[in-house]
């Protein structure tokens, strides 16, 4: 049920991606306490992004999931922030975060909603 999606406008290879995509599953199932086996993750490498006006490293993350607590955002921002500083090398303060909290019936999976 969570959704995690990383546009960046920094270059990978094919294998870095698919490594960092398997990174961040972990990262994410253990930030929000939900099982892997739910976590859909995309990262998007190379995607033309200003911010500021420049073309410095920079990213768009989108974090959505069922129960998502705003309560708990700016914690999870700081968390995000730091892997995605750690892994593509984008300052933080280069960073925008989308929080979606997903109502059970409008979320599918497998022929059916949650």
């Amino acid at each position: 049920m969570p959704y995690f999606c990383i546009d960046t406008n920094q270059a990978r290879d094919d294998g870095s991606t698919r490594a960092l995509m398997k990174k961040a599953s972990a990262f994410i199932a253990g930030l929000l306490g939900k099982p892997e086996s739910y976590v859909m993750v995309s990262i998007k490498p190379e995607t033309p992004i200003t911010f500021g006006g420049t073309d410095d490293p920079a990213a768009f993350v989108r974090l959505k999931s069922i129960g998502l607590s705003g309560n708990r955002c700016a914690v999870f921002s700081e968390k995000i922030c730091d892997f995605v500083h750690r892994e593509l090398d984008v300052p933080s303060d280069r960073i925008f975060i989308d929080f979606e909290d997903i109502e059970r019936s409008m979320f599918g999976w497998n022929g059916n909603t949650f």
